[in-house]
């Protein structure tokens, strides 16, 4: 990344607000220009209302724009089926995941994530009664991996070997393309041989009850519904990628929250009920994107912002931007769980793409804190907020540690 302000993406603050920049795109409201980190010219949205036209509108293309651009973060552009897909590709990749994710689906698995995080709280505490901890690493992002891993069929025990790849193919300078090409080539490896086994299962009559058995046992005559072996390699890596380190981070950023609001840990104490509300906000306030957004190619000539954009430009829509903006938002940079415009936000996306696993990823967050409040009644940071370690050089925003000072009695010295 880049100080220049006409370069985009914008330089990363510490912290969970987004850059200090898309307070001045939102006071123009119009498309502002700069330059991609590929060179490429582009035109950023910022007003809620014009991120949600490039998100829902197909003028606005992914693919059109991944065809004729440097790939994301040099990533191929075959490993992210589903970010740089257009219908009808995008259409029938999704259809076949959505499954697993929808909102009834998701109300069955809730015993399992209270029981999962039980037992991580469990390991953490070690049956002492006080203590000092590491969240990130001990808490939220193995909740969010443990879930996602049972979920598509990947065996936990895996799961550090997975990260350390995740952490090379999700990072915005720390290597070089040839690094994360080598990453993306194990991680593919690693899943050719997983849906290998899993396909033995089917063969042999053992099916295992997870996604990814499901992709591969799809009817192959049927176009409309048949996913490649390529395909489903670059879902079940992307899955993964997605199901834990968007929610794991978050989810360490919602924490962060709390303990910066001990007032507010002490009220969701004592009505839980209004933990689902509180998620909401603090998914709006926090900015989990550190590069912007994904560009988007203009196909038809339109308007955003007032302004007329051409066919053959290239916009990006800032939903962290779209967050914050006063028009929807009332004193937007102001954290109110109880805020009544709360639901509006686009933390996870809007239109075709917006997150799959939306629902799955509100019942960890709500899930995860109504546990962590429930067993520690006294929880604070360990270190000074400034000593606070930030994923700056990564995509995903969020805390590399976040250390804890608890007890499970309120009358107990931390």
């Amino acid at each position: 990344m880049t100080d220049d302000p006409a370069r985009f993406p914008f330089p990363v603050d510490p912290g969970v607000r987004p850059p200090a920049a898309y307070d001045r795109l939102l006071a123009t409201g119009a498309p502002h220009p700069v330059q991609l980190s590929s060179g490429q010219p582009a035109l950023l949205i910022a007003r809620h209302e014009d991120v949600t036209a490039v998100l829902g509108d197909d003028r606005f293309s992914r693919a059109g724009y991944a065809a004729r651009a440097r790939p994301l973060l040099a990533r191929e552009t075959d490993s992210l089926p589903l970010v740089t897909a257009d219908a009808p590709h995008h259409t029938r990749r999704r259809r076949a995941v959505m499954p697993a994710f929808t909102a009834r689906r998701v109300r069955q698995l809730r015993p399992r994530l209270e029981q999962l995080a039980d037992q991580l709280l469990d390991e953490v505490t070690a049956g002492a009664e006080t203590g000092t901890a590491e969240l990130v690493n001990t808490y939220t992002v193995p909740f969010a991996m443990q879930v996602i891993c049972e979920l598509l069929g990947i065996p936990f025990t895996d799961s550090a070997l997975l990260r350390g790849e995740v952490d090379v193919l999700m990072s915005t300078s720390g290597h070089t393309p040839e690094e994360v090409a080598a990453a993306q080539a194990r991680m593919d490896g690693y899943f050719d041989s997983l849906i290998a086994d899993k396909q033995r299962a089917v063969d042999g009559g053992e099916p295992a009850d997870d996604v990814l058995t499901k992709l591969i046992t799809r009817p192959a005559d049927d176009p409309d519904q048949h996913l490649s072996h390529k395909e489903v390699l670059a879902l079940a890596s992307g899955m993964l990628m997605a199901g834990y380190e968007t929610t794991g981070n978050s989810f360490a950023m919602c924490v962060l929250l709390l303990l910066q609001h001990p007032h507010l840990a002490d009220q969701l104490r004592a009505r839980p009920d209004r933990i689902p509300g509180a998620v909401e906000e603090m998914l709006r306030f926090t900015s989990l994107n550190n590069t912007g957004g994904y560009p988007h190619l203009v196909t038809e000539d339109t308007v955003l912002g007032g302004c007329p954009v051409r066919a053959g430009q290239v916009v990006v829509a800032l939903t962290d931007a779209a967050n914050r903006d006063p028009a929807v938002f009332k004193d937007p940079d102001t954290f109110d769980p109880a805020r009544p415009d709360r639901g509006g936000h686009l933390a996870f996306g809007h239109g075709r793409h917006m997150c799959l696993g939306a629902e799955l990823a509100r019942a960890e967050l709500q899930i995860g804190i109504a546990a962590l409040l429930r067993r520690f009644p006294v929880l604070e940071l360990a270190v000074a907020e400034d000593e606070l370690a930030w994923r700056q050089t990564m995509f995903i925003n969020g805390l590399w540690q976040l250390p804890v000072r608890w007890a499970i009695r309120t009358e107990q010295p931390v």
